[in-house]
């Protein structure tokens, strides 16, 4: 063969190998390589990843991220931007659903950039609401705790057990008569803060009654306080002075001594039939035990007013 034939002929095997080994070359290392196109990390592009991920649930992004989207070689994990993703989490199960709600604070504005301000499923296409059907989906009261808790398993995740206590005793009366915000905002669980629940009397209308200045001990947990309230109007003599006993949170029940005099002294008529005058007493209360003194309409019991 001609030897200038056979350089050239040489040639054309090599170069489309060169070429070919070339583009693997730079596919694979060259620092200017962009995986992905200019918009992607722009969420008003066209080319935004979130609605590429959409298309296929992520599938996608598994051949470079890893399949748990933890990032894999040069790759990096989503969850560097993506904190939030629930990795691991069967949110199925209430238990674990509950724990990886408490370790990110109950934040559930964060969820809604996913499952939409209404938490009917927004861009994630997985709706809360099909499973919290309250009004209100994951942000109503009950989602938590009951209204009010009255056992063990009805208070909010965290609480020590028998923090319950007098929630039944209470319960005619409204959420913030005792805390501060009773109502959550509509862009998440705004009154959440360190449990135990925070107390504070700032929004009551019968503990202040007639210039009562209420104070606490809080219960942090059952070791380390005795979660008793006093100087409360709710829980005195109705005239400015102190209760008999320090109310307990979690002691159970209180008799009619705790707060005054069975009948209060002179100038009180010394009367022990107690609807003869207060006519909201049931009149077969049985006078023999404080437990057997009813009332008509318990809401007119320690409502702020002296009724007789």
């Amino acid at each position: 063969m001609n030897t200038h034939l056979f350089i050239r002929w040489m040639l054309s095997l090599l170069l489309p190998a060169a070429l070919i080994l070339t583009s693997c070359s730079e596919d694979r290392s060259a620092l200017d390589y962009q995986t992905h196109p200019e918009g992607w990390e722009n969420p008003s592009a066209a080319e935004f990843h979130g609605a590429a991920a959409l298309e296929n649930s992520g599938a996608g992004c598994t051949g470079c991220h890893g399949g748990g989207f933890t990032g894999q070689g040069d790759a990096v994990s989503c969850y560097e931007c993506h904190g939030f993703l629930h990795l691991g989490v069967n949110i199925s199960e209430p238990a674990m659903h509950r724990a990886f709600l408490a370790d990110v604070a109950w934040n559930l504005a964060r969820c809604a950039r996913c499952h939409g301000s209404d938490y009917a499923g927004g861009t994630s296409h997985v709706s809360c609401v099909s499973c919290h059907g309250e009004s209100g989906g994951p942000v109503a009261c009950g989602t938590c705790h009951a209204q009010p808790p009255v056992s063990d398993e009805t208070l909010p995740y965290g609480m020590p057990d028998g923090a319950y206590g007098a929630h039944t005793a209470h319960a005619r009366f409204g959420c913030d008569e005792c805390h501060p915000r009773s109502v959550p905002s509509a862009s998440g669980l705004a009154h959440v803060g360190a449990l135990p629940a925070e107390i504070s009397f700032a929004n009551a209308r019968i503990a202040r009654q007639h210039n009562f200045s209420p104070a606490f001990t809080h219960l942090g947990n059952l070791n380390s306080g005795n979660g008793s309230c006093a100087t409360v109007y709710c829980h005195s003599n109705g005239r400015g002075g102190a209760p008999a006993v320090m109310p307990q949170w979690t002691a159970g029940g209180i008799g009619c001594t705790a707060c005054h005099r069975m009948p209060p002294p002179a100038p009180h008529a010394q009367v022990a039939e107690c609807h003869q005058c207060h006519t909201n007493v049931d009149p077969s209360s049985d006078y023999t035990h404080f437990g057997g003194i009813r009332f008509l309409v318990d809401s007119l019991h320690v409502n702020g007013e002296i009724n007789f």
